[in-house]
């Protein structure tokens, strides 16, 4: 049923006259009466009567006008509930993000465009590096924030927002842990304890080994920074770790120390190209136009 018919018949049952709801419908009086007749032939029924130049309603027309009403009514109610769905689900930001994220200045600047814009909400969670990229292309959120080694998706749009590198994560008392810069060479023969191939971590590491001539012995990995963080300061080996990641775990147990070689990676949010909500574009500017605070 198409509902412009109804809206006709309740405003001419309230006007009476078709000139007065022509002018209320902007349309013409012999497109009312159109739609009036068209709306009886579907129904079955004669809503009006006709008669010097003056209408009424019929009987019928009398147990018509309440449900068309009713149907008009429930289907602007509809209107408004989807509108309020899709208004709700544009302030939402759905992201995921790896779970060292809060070791990053972005996580300082995912609060600060939240305080600036109250009405906007980020969902995060945390995924593994490895399966980052494909939740975004599989739609399972709208954004990430991933660790970058390399590049070169032409579907993706992507913004470094901070750079980070390996440090050497040794024991206190190791021999080389007052170093301020280490040939990774020197580690050759230690046991590794690292993050594994659920990471994008784990490739990079046996690069930096394979660059620096050597095969590591690798003892452990996981996926828990903090556990591979109290093994180094029980001295069950060393570890090779992004130097933002290490600071937060700052001890007198242990010491960073810088590779003199390494593999530079970017901190970086990805979106897939392509149209955006209002509120993922909003973030995306925000985040454009604070890359230069967050990578100095």
């Amino acid at each position: 049923m198409d509902l412009q018919k109804l809206k006709t018949f309740v405003n001419l049952s309230k006007t009476l006259n078709y000139t007065d709801t022509a002018e209320d419908l902007f349309t013409t009086q012999g497109n009312i009466s159109k739609q009036i007749l068209s709306l009886e032939k579907e129904l079955g029924v004669s809503l009006f009567k006709r008669a010097h130049r003056k209408i009424v309603l019929t009987q019928q027309g009398t147990i018509v006008l309440p449900y068309a009403k009713e149907i008009i009514h429930n289907y602007d109610n509809l209107k408004i509930e989807l509108n309020d769905f899709r208004a709700a689900k544009n302030s939402i930001i759905k992201m995921h993000t790896i779970p060292t994220m809060p070791s990053y200045q972005s996580f300082s600047l995912i609060t600060s465009f939240l305080k600036e814009h109250p009405e906007i909400h980020i969902e995060l969670k945390e995924e593994e590096s490895y399966n980052l990229i494909t939740s975004l292309k599989a739609g399972k959120c709208e954004l990430v924030f991933a660790r970058l080694f390399e590049f070169d998706d032409p579907d993706l749009e992507y913004l470094p927002m901070e750079e980070d590198s390996f440090v050497a994560v040794l024991p206190k008392n190791h021999p080389y842990a007052q170093e301020t810069s280490l040939d990774l060479r020197k580690l050759n023969g230690e046991h590794f304890l690292i993050l594994g191939p659920a990471t994008n971590l784990y490739n990079p590491f046996l690069k930096l080994c394979q660059e620096a001539g050597f095969e590591p012995k690798i003892t452990y990995e996981g996926t828990r920074v903090d556990l591979i963080m109290q093994m180094v300061q029980n001295n069950m080996g060393v570890s090779l770790m992004m130097a933002k990641t290490a600071q937060n775990f700052a001890s007198d147990k242990f010491a960073f120390v810088p590779l003199s070689s390494n593999i530079a990676n970017e901190l970086c949010f990805v979106r897939s190209k392509g149209q955006h909500s209002d509120s993922n574009k909003l973030f995306w500017k925000y985040a454009k136009d604070n890359v230069i605070n967050i990578g100095g």
